[in-house]
């Protein structure tokens, strides 16, 4: 198991209440713990899967079982999960992608209790940069940088960022607050 941290301070602060965000993908798999009060403190892991199939699948089961361990000895609750949604016009992927898609929504709701809200890839891109399409992974990687002075070198690790960000109600801008307030309806 491949598993890549980048620590914002979160982990040196126990019992607070958290959110997740989840951009779920076979190749990178980013999971962001944030917190929902004051400073936002996050911890992000990322997981390069190996093996095919199934047996990939299951890898990433159990790595959410891992980030889940750690997160269960260390904070109050789990206040609210998003993660992204699916691609409707994507072309390659989506048996795939809806595969490990359903697989993450029961682990959280048999493990968890809860079921996500689901992020459009055109919102989050909207919640970062102001404008839902045209945008690039890179462009999500340097708007994340200059408004949160947060840097990611992995995009999906960026985008885990952003959907926790988007879920613990964090807007200082009105068109971060017309995304926030369209999810929470």
């Amino acid at each position: 198991m491949t598993v890549t941290e980048q620590d914002g301070g979160l982990l040196h602060d126990d019992h607070q209440d958290i959110v997740i965000g989840i951009d779920q993908s076979y190749h990178g798999f980013g999971i962001t713990a944030m917190a929902t009060a004051g400073v936002p403190l996050y911890h992000s892991w990322l997981y390069a899967s190996s093996g095919t199939g199934v047996k990939r699948v299951i890898n990433i089961r159990d790595f959410l079982d891992l980030v889940d361990g750690q997160l269960r000895d260390r904070y109050c609750g789990l206040d609210t999960v998003a993660m992204e949604g699916y691609a409707p016009g994507a072309k390659f992927g989506r048996e795939m992608a809806g595969e490990l898609g359903g697989m993450v929504k029961v682990w959280l709701y048999e493990v968890r209790g809860m079921e996500p809200y689901l992020v459009a890839p055109t919102s989050l891109k909207k919640y970062v940069t102001g404008k839902g399409t045209g945008v690039q992974k890179n462009q999500m990687l340097l708007q994340t940088y200059k408004k949160w002075g947060v840097e990611f070198h992995d995009d999906n690790l960026c985008d885990s960022y952003g959907l926790a960000r988007l879920v613990s109600g964090r807007h200082e801008l009105a068109y971060e607050k017309e995304v926030y307030d369209k999810l929470k309806r």
